[in-house]
């Protein structure tokens, strides 16, 4: 058998990440996009009844950015928080705390679901999707923050 090598460790693999400490920092520009996305449902969402947990409503608003991206972007919980934790549990944690469940789960759909995360208020950010594009600068346009 062949030995290999391993791969080079890059700085890019490490950022965000706190290898040998549990939870880690959310990364800065999920937070920044998550608050933008809750800023927009409570300017323009519109509330149903219903969610994931019982008693729960959901906030939703489908909209097109400026550079024309198709955005659906919905937040389901007790209530419509204005931010997120500012930590993420490690990935290698979350098998390890099953069953689990979220109080909130905030989601963007450009127009397949790019951004996807659940939290509770005693836990842990948990990053179920999170896909770069173009719809992270058109979402911040709609919800007023200036660019990056």
């Amino acid at each position: 058998m062949k030995d290999t090598k391993p791969q080079k460790e890059s700085v890019s693999a490490r950022s965000y990440r706190n290898v040998e400490g549990r939870p880690t920092a959310t990364v800065p520009v999920l937070k920044e996009l998550a608050e933008a996305a809750l800023a927009l449902l409570a300017r323009d969402g519109v509330t149903t009844d219903g969610g994931v947990n019982p008693g729960d409503k959901t906030w939703r608003v489908t909209t097109t950015t400026p550079g024309g991206v198709a955005l659906e972007v919905s937040c389901s919980g007790p209530d419509l928080p204005e931010a997120v934790p500012d930590e993420t549990i490690h990935p290698a944690d979350i098998p390890k705390q099953l069953p689990w469940a979220g109080t909130h789960r905030l989601a963007v759909a450009a127009p397949i679901v790019a951004f996807d995360i659940y939290w509770r208020a005693d836990a842990p950010l948990r990053i179920m999707t999170f896909s770069r594009g173009d719809w992270e600068d058109g979402l911040l346009a709609l919800a007023g923050v200036s660019g990056r």
